[in-house]
């Protein structure tokens, strides 16, 4: 038996449901998961199972407090395995031999981005598709987009002028109070974006700028008090001016469903994670496509899509596998990420998105660009001093001073990031 601990987080009907597929039903995931499922049991001989945790962090703190090998690995979302990891309940990665953490079918950005002192104990890849589902996008109205005679997007995309200052050129092109009675309104009017709290940590990494960096020896350090930072920021505020030409719906109100703008052709850009696509945008009636993260310049070598912290899923082996296990855990966790590349990643990334709910060839093009530029910041991961969650609260209320909100919570955020680089030492005695 092969059984593992899901993270289930019902507000947002986060689950992942591999381990319960028991047969083929015409679904293309479904048949996809089943038949990665079925490969591997018969080359194992072995059966999966799966455990739904509405609080994951607790049920493996009990697990593990136990010394019970119950369960063979976890799968948490970003956010809870930091703790795991932070806790010790987390296996090392980087030693064990059955683990291909440099073959495709692993995000090689987790082993690079998640690492502390050269040491890793939280990694994703083709192993479920959700890895996917919570990797951020820029969707935009194609109908806008003629309607004002904007620039093809992905033309600027092609010819490597897709930065932050041309979306904010063409968003703030874009917006227009409709019906002329001299306010903005998400059911009569047309913003330049719509978009929520989590936009800002993507934007920031989008533009090569990180909360925290890693030194020589692979240690974190804060890296956000930067003119380029401010810089950066300054530029994200220019949405929020007034919310003139941006909705942003944690600002608006926090119960308002995720779709309520882009859906009904009242926004350009939508800033979306791939999972809202199937979520709520099969149905729309104007044609939309997908765009990367925007650029900080031209002259940026790469483009950076930040891993969702509350909606990305990852993978954990307990610390509790004997070592006269582990080789075999390893084993089968690297098979099913091989054959999930194989069957999985296939039925998810070529039918689903880009041709089922995806209405364009451009926007396959553009995927690959998104799923192969993934990256992790721990200051995100690890909520350093609560500092992210400071800066995206501020920003709802239109306002952040970056340098005065980085003085008052400085000490925190060093004081977790000592903690954390003394936790990844003692765990490595």
């Amino acid at each position: 038996m092969f059984y593992v601990i899901v993270d289930q987080e019902n507000v947002n009907t986060l689950d992942i449901e591999d381990f319960d597929i028991t047969e083929e039903n015409g679904e293309v995931l479904n048949d996809a998961v089943f038949r990665r499922n079925l490969e591997v049991s018969e080359r194992f001989n072995v059966k999966f199972g799966s455990y739904h945790s509405t609080n994951i962090t607790a049920d493996v703190d009990k697990v593990v407090k136990a010394g019970t090998n119950d369960y063979d690995a976890f799968m948490p979302r970003l956010m809870n395995a930091a703790t795991i990891a932070t806790n010790g309940y987390a296996h090392e990665l980087t030693g064990l031999k059955y683990l291909s953490l440099d073959k495709p079918w692993w995000d090689v950005n987790t082993t690079h981005d998640l690492s502390i002192g050269n040491m890793l104990y939280i990694i994703a890849g083709d192993i479920f598709y959700k890895h996917y589902d919570g990797t951020p996008m820029m969707l935009f109205n194609k109908r806008i987009i003629t309607d004002f005679n904007l620039e093809n997007p992905y033309e600027l995309v092609y010819n490597n002028e897709w930065t932050i200052d041309k979306f904010n050129e063409m968003a703030k092109a874009a917006t227009h109070d409709l019906n002329g009675d001299g306010k903005m309104d998400k059911d009569n009017d047309l913003y330049g974006l719509s978009t929520q709290a989590d936009y800002l940590t993507s934007m920031l990494n989008g533009c090569g700028v990180k909360f925290v960096e890693k030194d020589e020896n692979d240690f974190p350090y804060s890296a956000i008090n930067t003119e380029k930072a401010v810089t950066v920021i300054d530029k994200i505020l220019e949405h929020y001016a007034n919310y003139s030409w941006c909705i942003h719906r944690d600002a608006a109100a926090a119960s308002l469903s995720q779709f309520w703008v882009f859906p009904n052709g009242h926004s350009l850009f939508f800033w979306s994670l791939a999972r809202f696509i199937n979520l709520g945008l099969r149905d729309m009636e104007d044609e939309f496509g997908i765009l990367p993260i925007p650029k900080y310049e031209s002259k940026q070598s790469r483009y950076y899509h930040t891993l969702n912290n509350w909606h990305a899923y990852t993978y954990v082996l307990p610390i509790t596998t004997p070592a006269d296990e582990i080789d075999r855990t390893a084993y089968i966790s690297d098979a099913l990420a091989y054959y999930g590349r194989k069957y999985i990643l296939p039925a998810y990334y070529d039918i689903c998105l880009t041709r089922k709910y995806v209405r364009d060839n451009e926007s396959s093009a553009m995927l690959d660009i998104i799923f192969t530029s993934t990256v992790y910041d721990l200051g995100t991961v690890f909520n350093f001093g609560t500092f992210v969650y400071h800066l995206e609260q501020l920003i709802q209320k239109n306002s952040i001073q970056l340098a005065s909100t980085y003085a008052k919570l400085e000490k925190r955020i060093n004081k977790d990031i000592d903690k954390i680089i003394e936790t990844f030492i003692e765990l490595k005695k």
